[in-house]
C-alpha cells in the first residue's frame, strides 16, 4: 500500500513538473548539510509484526517507541554485504552527536529464522562488539516478507541457502514514522541528520 502511494506521489511530482525556460540561469547553492525531511506515513510500528531477539525474547516491532531508530534487515550468515551492513550503521551512529547517541537505537530484523537463533544473533552481537542500543532479531518467514515490503527490501533464498538480497537503512521517529533512507551501502549524511533532531 505504501509503495502504491509512493508511485502515486511520483506521478503527480512528474507530471506537474514544468520545463524551466531556456534563458533562467540556474543559482549557485552552496553546498549544506542535508536536512532530514519530516516524518512521513503512517508508523512502521502499526504493523502486528513480532521478533525474538538475540536473548530469545519474543517482542513487537515497535520495541524502540520513544527513540529515534535504524531499522534494517539482514542474514545472519552472509558474509559480504551484512558485515558491511552492520559497519555502516555502526558508523552512522558514530556521526550523530554524542548528546545524541545515547538516544539511538539500532534494529537490525532477519529474514532467515531457521539459522538466524538466538544464540546465533547474540554470537554477533559479541563478534560484532554491539552495545545495549542494538537489537539483532528474527521474524518468522510471513513477518520478515511483510517487514521487507514496507521497508523497500528484496530477498530470495538461493539453492545453496544463501540468499540475494538488497539492503536499505530507514530512519525512523520516536513514533516509527520514515524520516531518511539510505538505498545500497553509501553516503549516510541524510540518517545521520535525521537522528541528530
Amino acid at each position: 500500500m505504501m509503495m502504491k502511494m509512493l508511485i502515486s506521489v511520483l506521478a503527480v511530482v512528474a507530471c506537474s513538473a514544468r520545463p524551466i525556460a531556456s534563458d533562467v540561469k540556474p543559482k549557485a547553492v552552496a553546498a549544506a548539510k542535508p536536512a532530514p525531511s519530516p516524518a512521513t506515513g503512517p508508523s512502521l510500528y502499526d504493523l502486528t509484526i513480532a521478533v525474538t531477539n538475540a536473548q530469545g525474547v519474543r517482542e513487537q516491532l515497535d520495541l524502540d517507541r520513544g527513540h529515534p531508530t535504524l531499522i534494517s534487515m539482514f542474514y545472519g550468515s552472509c558474509t559480504a554485504a551484512c558485515p558491511l551492513l552492520i559497519d555502516t550503521l555502526d558508523r552512522t551512529v558514530r556521526q550523530v552527536p554524542p548528546d545524541r547517541q545515547k538516544d539511538v537505537r539500532v534494529l537490525l530484523v532477519s529474514f532467515d529464522p531457521a539459522r538466524d537463533t538466538p544464540a546465533h544473533l547474540e554470537g554477533l552481537v559479541r563478534a560484532h562488539q554491539l552495545d545495549s542500543r542494538w537489537t539483532l532479531a528474527a521474524a518468522s518467514d510471513s513477518d520478515a516478507r511483510t517487514l521487507a515490503a514496507v521497508l523497500g527490501i528484496h530477498y530470495r533464498s538461493t539453492p545453496d541457502g544463501q540468499f540475494f538480497h538488497s539492503s536499505a537503512i530507514v530512519a525512523l521517529d520516536r513514533d516509527g514514522r520514515s524520516t531518511a533512507r539510505m538505498d545500497g551501502i553509501g553516503d549516510t549524511s541524510a540518517l545521520v541528520a535525521a537522528l541528530s533532531e
